[in-house]
């Protein structure tokens, strides 16, 4: 009977890959297009991973799967709890799977914690919390650690290696070639009908070294001669080695995917949504902004997730918005990409200032000088579309979606920012819509 390997490497584009694939860098991949065929694959609106792989394990967009952000959306509180598998509001293809009695070995998946109980094996993706068990079935892990291919979990904190690519890039190798080592082991040991691989080495790389392999960088001639650039090119050979192995094992009628939940573009300018809605009069930061404001980027933000990440806070500790709600309009309500903004709505949100029979005349007025903020070092405009939620989002689940959707310019991210608006720092790339597919 035939099988389904789908090969996920998060925030994978062409205008990365293809540079390689001319070099012959990339043989595995190269010989999987030329079996079959190749395309764009379009991410979801926001376009980050906390949207986009519910997406693929539901076939629905985040309106009809209901998570939009890192965090949760609750209008009973101001507390921010990273979104979990429990954030999916629609039924999973695990669901189906297991009904179908159809095995599966699922690793790395975004949103697949807490594990799920599935037919076959799964790791769960994401960041996780130390804490808990990670795998389905609950011994899965101490069994790959006997076996000699333990999961590692975590790490790759492009963040906390600030300015420090040469031990970011150890790490992001010794991870992805071990994750490779435990994903070909479930592989071969498992009777599984359906696998599904996520490797986020490409996404964590391409957030903080783009510029030495995104041709669109404009630093991209010269920095891709640089050593640091071979050393990043070296994942991806890696990578493709590992591509290599999977596919090695299937047979003439298995079906083998390669995906990306998103795309990237490099960045040279970044923003702090939350500064630019206080800078047009719509927000109040609140005095423990003072706190918790350095920490958003820079140095204190390389710091603080050190400590997050070693005390294993996540899931355990809000992520406060240090706002002052009493006095704020809109907000940031996506604030892993900066792509949403809400209106403090009063009868939906905790504190909320603004009448509903004024929410859309606010709505606009927020739009409209959204639509003429320019940045002051280039005159050109940091959005390349500020929408309405109605014409973006159409689901069960539009009623927990932002009131306003923003589209980064290119070379602009809308997050990872200390000011209002400032150049890159150690950031070189961020989401955009056009991922990768080949089959």
């Amino acid at each position: 009977m035939s099988r389904v390997l789908l090969i996920g490497w998060d925030g994978a584009v062409w205008r990365i890959l293809d540079p390689m694939l001319e070099a012959g860098l990339l043989p595995n991949l190269q010989a999987l297009i030329d079996r079959g065929a190749r395309g764009v694959l379009r991410s979801t609106v926001p376009n980050h991973s906390w949207s986009a792989w519910p997406s693929f394990l539901t076939g629905l967009n985040p309106a009809n799967h209901g998570v939009y952000d890192i965090f949760e959306r609750d209008f009973s509180t101001r507390k921010s709890l990273p979104v979990t598998y429990g954030s999916i509001r629609e039924k999973t293809i695990l669901s189906a799977l297991t009904a179908a009695g159809a095995a599966t070995v699922m690793t790395n998946v975004p949103l697949t914690f807490p594990p799920p109980r599935v037919e076959g094996k799964l790791v769960a993706g994401g960041v996780l919390p130390k804490w808990r068990p990670f795998t389905h079935p609950a011994p899965l892990a101490q069994e790959l650690e006997k076996a000699g291919t333990p999961y590692p979990i975590n790490g790759m904190s492009w963040t906390t290696f600030r300015n420090r690519p040469e031990p970011f890039l150890d790490e992001a190798m010794e991870l992805t070639q071990d994750r490779i080592r435990a994903n070909e082991h479930l592989l071969e040991t498992t009777d599984w009908r359906f696998g599904c691989l996520v490797y986020v080495s490409t996404d964590r790389v391409q957030h903080c070294l783009a510029k030495h392999v995104s041709p669109d960088h404009p630093d991209f001639a010269s920095l891709s001669r640089e050593p640091v650039a071979e050393r990043i090119r070296d994942v991806y050979r890696v990578l493709d080695d590992g591509l290599g192995q999977h596919l090695a094992g299937l047979d003439p009628d298995d079906l083998a995917l390669f995906i990306s939940d998103h795309g990237f573009q490099s960045c040279t300018r970044a923003l702090h949504m939350d500064r630019v809605l206080e800078k047009l009069g719509f927000l109040r930061f609140a005095a423990s902004g003072a706190v918790f404001g350095p920490m958003q980027w820079g140095p204190m933000r390389a710091a603080a997730r050190k400590v997050y990440d070693a005390l294993g806070l996540h899931g355990r500790v809000s992520l406060p918005q240090s706002v002052n709600w009493a006095k704020t309009v809109a907000y940031t309500s996506v604030r892993s990409t900066g792509e949403g903004i809400s209106i403090n709505l009063a009868g939906r949100e905790p504190d909320g200032t603004v009448d509903p029979a004024d929410h859309a005349a606010t709505r606009d007025r927020v739009i409209e000088a959204l639509a003429g903020f320019l940045d002051p070092r280039t005159g050109r405009s940091p959005f390349a579309a500020v929408r309405r939620r109605e014409e973006v989002f159409h689901g069960r689940h539009v009623d927990t979606a932002p009131d306003i959707v923003l589209e980064p310019a290119p070379l602009y991210s809308l997050t990872h920012a200390r000011s209002v608006i400032e150049d890159a720092d150690w950031l070189s790339g961020d989401h955009r819509m056009e991922g990768v597919i080949a089959a």
